[in-house]
């Protein structure tokens, strides 16, 4: 017989055994977390399915900002604001997509320190397939919720993103 899961310190009275001690859904930050990682195993799904397996969510994204944005020049920092994170995870994210081939980076005329960043050929055409699989993955989304409650989601999640960026 499988003996029970311990509780975690402190929850003895109100965990059941294997179970978090705190209720989920009213913790938003879990549950915001958790959707998150769903939907990313969503997406990785339909990059299999579209043979771009190798390209994280986050690279395609950024691959999308760079080729939108492909007629002024874009820089780490566009980067790191764009996508709300931070200088070091944004360098080591560019770091392989480099090492990958997806983008360059190259110097800028006016300042040796700053580097332009710039989407190869290679880059280009991952785009086209990842953008394929982050449109499956938002059509398989609203598919789940009426026009009303995504209305109502992006709404609280643009308030929770305003209420954290002051």
């Amino acid at each position: 017989m499988n003996e029970p899961t311990p509780h975690p310190a402190g929850c003895e009275t109100h965990c059941r055994p294997g179970e978090p001690p705190w209720d989920p859904p009213q913790v938003i930050s879990a549950m915001m977390h958790r959707v998150n990682n769903l939907i990313f195993r969503k997406t990785n799904q339909f990059s299999r399915q579209n043979h771009v397996e190798d390209v994280t969510p986050m690279h395609g994204w950024i691959l999308s900002y760079l080729y939108k944005c492909a007629d002024h020049p874009v820089y780490q920092r566009d980067i790191e604001r764009e996508f709300s994170i931070t200088r070091s995870t944004v360098t080591n994210i560019l770091q392989l997509m480099e090492k990958k081939g997806y983008i360059e980076r190259q110097s800028v005329p006016q300042d040796a320190r700053l580097k332009q960043l710039v989407l190869t050929e290679k880059g280009a055409a991952l785009h086209e397939k990842t953008m394929d699989a982050f449109h499956q993955t938002d059509i398989y989304l609203d598919g789940l919720l009426t026009p009303e409650e995504k209305a109502e989601l992006l709404r609280l999640l643009n308030k929770l993103k305003e209420g954290l960026t002051q």
